[in-house]
C-alpha cells in the first residue's frame, strides 16, 4: 500500500500522491521534496527527515512520534490537528502553514521559524525551545503548557486569548498593544 515508503528513501521528488491514513516505521527520508500530496492521517513513528522540503501537503490529523526532523521545510501546507510528539525537530522552517489545532509536545525544538501562519488552538505542551522564531502568527486560544516563552519575540503574532501559566511569560517579548491580552494572566484588571 505504502510503495515508495517500503524502504528508506532519498534524492526523490514526490508529486501529487496520495498517502492518507497509512502508517511509516523505522525510515529514514532524505534529501527530498514532496509536493501536491495528500499525506492527511498519515502516522510516521521513527521515522527520520533530513532535508525534505514539503509543499503543498495536506498533513492534517497527521501524526509525527518519535521522530527527528533536521533541516525541513513545510511550505503551503495545511497542517489542520497535525502532532508532533515525543520528537526532535531542529533547524527547520514552517511558512504559510494552516495549523489550526496543531500540537506540539514532550519535544526538543531547535533553530525553528515559524512565519506567516495559522495556529490558532494550537497546543504547546513541556517543550524545550532554543532559537525558537515566530513571525506574523495568529495564536489566538493557544495553549502553552510548561514551555518558557523566555527570549521568545510575539510581537508581530496575535496572542488574544492564550492560555499560559503566568511564571512562563516571564521574559516574553510583546507589544505595547499585546499587553492587553495578557493582563487576565496575570489577574490585573484594567478598569
Amino acid at each position: 500500500m505504502n510503495s515508495i515508503f517500503d524502504n528508506d528513501i532519498s534524492n526523490v521528488e514526490i508529486i501529487s500522491k496520495e498517502w492518507s491514513k497509512c502508517e511509516i516505521v523505522n525510515k529514514s527520508i532524505d534529501k527530498s521534496i514532496i509536493k501536491n500530496s495528500n499525506m492527511a492521517e498519515i502516522k510516521f513513528d521513527n521515522v527520520i527527515f533530513n532535508y525534505i522540503v514539503f509543499e503543498h501537503v495536506d498533513l492534517s490529523n497527521a501524526e509525527f512520534t518519535n521522530c527527528g526532523l533536521h533541516n525541513c521545510q513545510f511550505i503551503d501546507c495545511k497542517m489542520i490537528g497535525t502532532i508532533f510528539s515525543d520528537s526532535t525537530i531542529k533547524n527547520t522552517i514552517f511558512n504559510t502553514i494552516v495549523g489550526k489545532y496543531i500540537s506540539f509536545s514532550y519535544s526538543k525544538l531547535a533553530n525553528i521559524t515559524i512565519k506567516n501562519s495559522n495556529l490558532s488552538e494550537a497546543k504547546f505542551l513541556d517543550l524545550y525551545l532554543k532559537n525558537f522564531i515566530l513571525e506574523d502568527i495568529n495564536l489566538t486560544k493557544s495553549e502553552f503548557n510548561r514551555v518558557s516563552l523566555s527570549g521568545i519575540d510575539l510581537s508581530s503574532s496575535n496572542i488574544e486569548h492564550i492560555l499560559i501559566d503566568p511564571k512562563y511569560l516571564k521574559g516574553a517579548m510583546m507589544n505595547y498593544n499585546q499587553i492587553i491580552h495578557i493582563t487576565p494572566i496575570l489577574g490585573i484588571k484594567i478598569k
